[in-house]
């Protein structure tokens, strides 16, 4: 019996979701693939290698998720934040043993691990970001990353409690209680007098991970990533007629973000439609970290 790659990351997802890291062998996920062990290691030299693939899609459709819920135009600002807060308890909680307790495995050291990790926890800060940018207006932008550093304590610990030790709590209840205290902190941030502590330089290492540490300018990065989306391109399984119209869309965007006024809307759109492709995921995240962190 063959299978495919995405079938080997279907097991594999299934089982460290119910079983986590350690528990889960490769031996199990091929039994539940119905193929022989070696099989599994012609797509993924290692269990870490398939654990880091799992890992990046279950983040992918959570931020998918996320952001269908800040398209929703019949929401108001306060009903789209206690959504995020929701979705974001629940998703965690059903993948715990995916998104929360690697913090506690030897997994999180692994070369091809790390920089996922930091993507992780950049495109959350982004998402926290622009969830109390929302929320609060720009009222709030001198104390911007203090909210964000605060907001992020407040769900982890929350988080904690509901996974480990106050199960029967309410998620609306809680995220509820979340904002509401929130809301408090807002308005003695904006009353008060006191320096703000955190600075975007504080975030920056996440906000443009992936890039820290190399000394080449933004045209230059962009070029790689291009010359990547065009590879992508001429080995996506798809007809010629699609190849194309992405093709168009790569080529707009290419323009878009070497502007120095870009038209956002339309970028915004484009990227949107391009990364319903799985294969353009990582690179429109890319793209996004680039043009959000101004680097």
């Amino acid at each position: 019996m063959s299978v495919t790659k995405e079938e080997v990351i279907k097991s594999a997802t299934k089982l460290f979701k119910e079983r986590g890291f350690l528990s889960t062998t490769i031996q199990d996920i091929a039994e539940d693939c119905g193929i022989a062990k070696g099989s599994v290691y012609k797509f993924f030299p290692s269990k870490e290698d398939l654990f880091s693939e799992v890992f990046n899609q279950c983040l992918n459709i959570y931020f998918d998720q996320v952001d269908e819920v800040a398209r929703l135009p019949e929401l108001t600002s306060k009903e789209k934040f206690l959504q995020q807060i929701i979705l974001r308890f629940r998703y965690f909680i059903e993948y715990k043993h995916i998104l929360v307790e690697f913090t506690e495995l030897p997994i999180q050291q692994d070369p091809k691990f790390q920089p996922l990790r930091h993507q992780f926890r950049g495109r959350l800060i982004r998402w926290h970001r622009d969830c109390l940018l929302e929320m609060y207006g720009e009222e709030i932008y001198p104390y911007l990353w203090d909210m964000v550093s605060i907001y992020r304590a407040i769900l982890k610990e929350y988080l904690f409690w509901l996974v480990y030790e106050e199960k029967s709590l309410s998620l609306e209840e809680t995220a509820n209680f979340i904002l509401d205290k929130l809301n408090v902190l807002s308005k003695h941030m904006r009353d008060s007098n006191r320096k703000p502590l955190l600075k975007q330089a504080s975030f920056d290492r996440y906000l443009s991970w992936g890039f820290e540490d190399r000394q080449i300018d933004k045209e230059q990065i962009l070029t790689e990533l291009f010359l990547k989306m065009d590879l992508v391109l001429e080995t996506l399984p798809s007809s010629a007629k699609y190849r194309s119209e992405l093709k168009e869309i790569c080529c707009f965007i290419q323009m878009e973000v070497r502007k120095a006024e870009p038209n956002h809307p339309l970028l915004q759109a484009s990227l949107y439609y391009l990364e319903r492709e799985k294969e353009f995921k990582s690179l429109v995240v890319q793209l996004r970290n680039i043009v959000h962190s101004g680097f």
